[in-house]
């Protein structure tokens, strides 16, 4: 079995990162880095070793699914104990601050555990992903008052937390939200009304919740003003109920234990965080956190799938041998273990940036610093913010496209027995597929890379890219650092062909988005390469098979245009009469 806490994480806590710089900025010029990376290695190890004992009752328990009694929710005893382990090992809510009580992980590290959960228990991890997020977002908006009261019980575990987005009308477009929120006349309050539905671990204490302020709901019907975000319990500071009922528990095809529910708000009391008419803002931020975790979560689910297959098709024999030894079957395992690899060096340089401004806040807010540093690191960071925007939707639709390929090729090597219904391949290639819907489909999320495109976002990522690739000495890593330079200035050419054609754009946004992660990742793995010779076939298999669909899709985005939308039409049009 290939070890929860692999060399692709290693890679990052032992070379990658310049954890020197980030401890200094967090903590101050007097942190002990060496020990404080020492530690940051003990929690990934207790992570791996709790999630790997806890990974067989998952399985047997996969079919279990969470109740709704007395209108409480309940969660299957695997995820109970699960939460438990984790609890009593101080890994949930690792972001929130020391000062609450929490351990204050790294973005980085905070994303191992979550892929180390979900590689044990895809639902699972969506309580704890959500309940850090919902942490995190409080201690990014909340006042003071708000975190001392919230965020020591979500560092315990004796909390948990849930997003409140969708309504039955309003799904990716959150401008048709009509939940309201009426002032109460003290400042910050007010009280809910509506509905909410597919809300994950819905049955929480605490509830983020995005509702439309009502004096001004009609001025801001059908946009994302007026929201606002609010905080919102199930439970009133006297112990009796405050309006926030769960309707009932939604039934679906995979991460059964995972409470996903129907919210009704009848006059809950809730604070707002942040200012009035601000919560898309709020809830954007939370979102982004969500996909990355999601992220994880895909890479988590995918890496199950993969161990699976990689033991049976070395366990199965046919034809005198181990299956793993047809040449077919090891294009297929290799495929797989590119596609699992490509997706965690492209999700975790967006993790190492998220850390690196982390980590300049902190710096920033410190006295000390000079006014011409302050101007260079608010420089820094604007940069970076620019790269991450981009990068998130994108970690986000590799990392879970790459889960449903993986998953779908472990069915397809178990044979007759992946079909099964208690095939353990099967039940992860079902849990996989919500990876791709929920926090915003694929499609959302090319949109939203596009978008980001769209402001030269891709010129400033390839700009580092280019700088990153001048710094390989080593010739035989040179090589595949020209083609990935080749690709850079194919994809360019071809994408100024969109940006006068909004429809044509967004018609070739996955070509488009599909070159970038391609070009970042092979960026991405020849850096493992110059630090780990062993990731050197890894790095040239990629970059040898990705820039020729690279020079593909380059050459299709610039040889067509928008009248193959009007072909698309005539398609479904054929279909739809025949």
């Amino acid at each position: 079995m290939a070890a929860y806490l692999n060399d692709g994480m290693l890679l990052y806590l032992d070379h990658l990162v310049d954890w020197d710089t980030y401890f200094r900025w967090t903590k101050g010029d007097d942190a002990d880095v060496d020990t404080e990376v020492e530690t940051l290695r003990v929690i990934a190890q207790t992570a791996a070793e709790i999630c790997e004992s806890i990974a067989p009752e998952a399985r047997e328990g996969w079919e279990e699914a969470a109740r709704l009694e007395d209108g409480e929710v309940a969660v299957p005893g695997h995820i109970a104990r699960g939460y438990e382990r984790l609890r009593e090992a101080g890994i949930v809510s690792f972001g929130v601050a020391e000062q609450y009580g929490g351990v204050a992980l790294p973005g980085m590290v905070g994303n191992w555990v979550l892929q180390m959960i979900s590689r044990a228990d895809a639902g699972l991890m969506t309580i704890v992903g959500l309940q850090a997020g919902v942490a995190l977002d409080i201690q990014e908006f909340g006042t003071e008052e708000l975190k001392q009261e919230w965020l020591p019980r979500f560092a315990s575990g004796e909390v948990q937390g849930a997003m409140d987005l969708t309504e039955p009308q309003a799904g990716s477009d959150l401008g048709a939200i009509s939940t309201l929120a009426t002032e109460t006349g003290e400042e910050g309050r007010v009280t809910l009304d509506g509905q909410k539905i597919f809300i994950t671990n819905g049955g929480s204490e605490v509830h983020l919740v995005l509702a439309r302020d009502a004096d001004t709901a009609e001025q801001s019907k059908g946009t994302t003003k007026g929201l606002s975000l609010y905080l919102c319990p199930r439970t009133r500071p006297d112990g009796s109920s405050n309006g926030v009922a769960v309707e009932r528990l939604e039934h679906k095809q995979g991460i059964h234990g995972s409470p996903t529910a129907a919210i009704r708000f009848d006059g809950a009391q809730a604070t707002r965080l942040g200012p009035k008419g601000e919560g898309f803002k709020a809830m954007l931020q939370l979102m982004n956190n969500a996909r990355i975790g999601v992220a994880a979560q895909g890479i988590g689910i995918g890496e199950a799938a993969l161990d699976e297959a990689l033991q049976y098709t070395r366990q199965r024999v046919q034809f005198g041998q181990p299956i793993a030894e047809q040449p077919l079957v090891k294009n297929m395992l290799s495929s797989m273990i590119l596609d699992l690899e490509g997706s965690r060096a492209l999700l975790y340089r967006c993790c190492a940036l998220i850390d690196r401004n982390t980590a300049i806040d902190a710096r920033l807010d410190r006295d000390e610093v000079s006014e011409a540093e302050r101007a260079e690191l608010e420089s820094i960071r604007e940069r970076n913010e620019t790269r991450i925007r981009l990068l998130t939707p994108l970690a986000k639709y590799a990392a879970t496209e790459a889960c449903d390929r993986i998953t779908r090729s472990a069915v397809q090597l178990h044979g007759g027995v992946g079909f099964m219904a208690e095939s353990v391949v099967g039940r992860l290639h079902a849990d996989g597929i919500i990876t791709t819907i929920y926090e915003g489909t694929s499609e959302i999320q090319v949109s939203f890379a596009l978008k980001e495109i769209g402001k030269g976002a891709m010129h400033v990522v390839f700009d580092e890219i280019r700088k990153e690739l001048e710094g390989l000495d080593d010739s035989e890593l040179d090589e595949y650092a020209s083609k990935v330079r080749a690709g850079i200035e194919q994809v360019l050419q071809a994408s100024s062909a969109l940006m006068a054609d909004f429809s044509y754009a967004l018609l070739s946004a996955r070509r488009l988005a599909d070159s970038a992660i391609d070009l970042i990742v092979g960026a991405e793995l020849l850096k493992h390469a110059r630090v780990d010779s062993r990731r050197f076939d890894l790095a040239a298999s990629w970059i040898n098979r990705k820039m020729l669909e690279v020079e593909m899709n380059a050459r299709r985005i610039a040889e067509g245009d928008v009248s193959r939308v009007d072909r698309c039409e005539r398609i479904i049009s054929t279909f739809e009469s025949a």
